[in-house]
């Protein structure tokens, strides 16, 4: 039975168990984690600054030390590329990330060649969803800090399974150091609201869809042909709004692929399977040329002038079965190996994963577009 001379006080047990964690917090957690497990910054990124070793840090094609030289303190990461034509990554996965939240994204960097970083922040989904960062930073040869800010996308909840990723450029033996890694919320997330059920405003012009979103890598598991199974906006396009003779809009953002290219997007719908097809066209204005800098183009059509397979229009007034698109090299043929294509001989290696954002909106029958202001932030 407790006494009133104990109130307050510590028994001998419990003051060991209390000064057993103190001395483990102080001497025997690494310092960077210490770092990370105190409050103060903000900073969800672990062992920022590798003065705790390499923990936390994963390196794929790469070979990852921790030491000098460094920005700040005794140590920074010092990242060895080792394989000629598969990109190195440095990730580190697990991170908790909000919705819709504006984040400084910081860090220090130098390359023995003056190479190049991109820096892209995902959750490792399938298919890999992009939550907002994705950027190359002209790294030199000298320390320089990098900063973006950007806002959260891709999540309508939180999550704790982002993953911050940084890739080499491409060659063996490249040489990176990189220091004072920092990811810091600077907004607060949205506050949660009733969702209205009155029908949304039209915009300027009329009404509009935006029927396709791709904002994330395609790779060899795509097949060349990205696509949402089933799409977004799958209902009547007759009535009560005349899509079907309207317009798609259409805004291609090709950011990165392993290699210097031609190439043309197509923007296809399928219905019952495959029985009807309706697509773009690859006009010589819509080709894309990715020189190594991030391209974007934009263009339309009207959908009574879109291909038709067999010569047989979709049903718009019941639903599609997917909506998608098709990569295609310079002579307008698939990049893909779906019906025996085999890639049609092009290296896949020289194409994906390519890093791109394709959106397309429809517009009703004989009004104007909004604008790409109001989807593309």
């Amino acid at each position: 039975m407790t006494t009133k001379r104990d109130s307050g006080r510590l028994r001998p047990a419990a003051l060991f168990l209390a000064l057993g964690a103190f001395l483990f917090f102080v001497l025997v957690l690494p310092a960077g984690l210490r770092a990370a497990a105190q409050p103060g910054d903000g900073n969800v990124v672990i062992n920022p600054g590798f003065e705790s070793g390499v923990a936390s840090w994963v390196c794929k094609t790469c070979v990852l030390t921790a030491g000098a030289p460094a920005q700040s303190g005794a140590a920074a990461g010092q990242l060895r590329t080792t394989h000629r034509t598969t990109l190195a990554q440095l990730l580190q996965n697990n991170l908790p990330l909000q919705p819709n939240t504006q984040y400084q994204f910081t860090f220090w960097a130098r390359s023995s060649g003056g190479q190049d970083l991109r820096v892209d922040l995902l959750r490792p989904t399938t298919p890999a969803t992009n939550l907002g960062l994705n950027q190359s930073f002209d790294v030199t040869t000298e320390w320089q800090q990098f900063t973006a800010t950007f806002t959260s996308a891709g999540i309508n909840q939180p999550i704790s399974n982002a993953r911050l990723r940084f890739r080499a450029a491409k060659g063996k033996g490249l040489q990176y150091s990189i220091d004072d890694v920092s990811l810091v919320a600077t907004g607060a997330p949205p506050t949660p609201t009733a969702t209205p059920t009155a029908t949304t405003t039209p915009p300027p012009g009329g009404s509009e869809l935006l029927v396709f979103d791709w904002n994330q890598l395609v790779t060899t598991a795509h097949h060349g042909f990205p696509w949402d199974k089933p799409p977004a906006q799958n209902g009547n396009w007759v009535t009560p709004i005349n899509y079907a003779e309207g317009t798609f809009h259409f805004r291609a953002e090709l950011r990165h692929m392993p290699s210097q290219k031609d190439l043309y997007l197509q923007f296809c719908i399928w219905q019952y399977t495959s029985e009807l097809e309706t697509c773009s066209h690859t006009l010589p204005e819509t080709k894309i040329s990715y020189r190594g800098n991030t391209v974007i183009l934009t263009w339309s059509e009207a959908i009574k002038d879109m291909y038709l397979k067999n010569g047989r229009p979709l049903v718009w007034s019941e639903p599609r079965h997917r909506n998608g698109v098709s990569v295609k090299n310079s002579t307008k043929d698939p990049v893909s190996d779906y019906s025996g294509w085999n890639w049609n001989g092009e290296n896949p290696a020289d194409w994906y994963p390519m890093d791109m954002r394709f959106t397309v909106v429809v517009v009703e029958k004989g009004k104007s577009f909004s604008g790409w202001d109001n989807y593309i932030p």
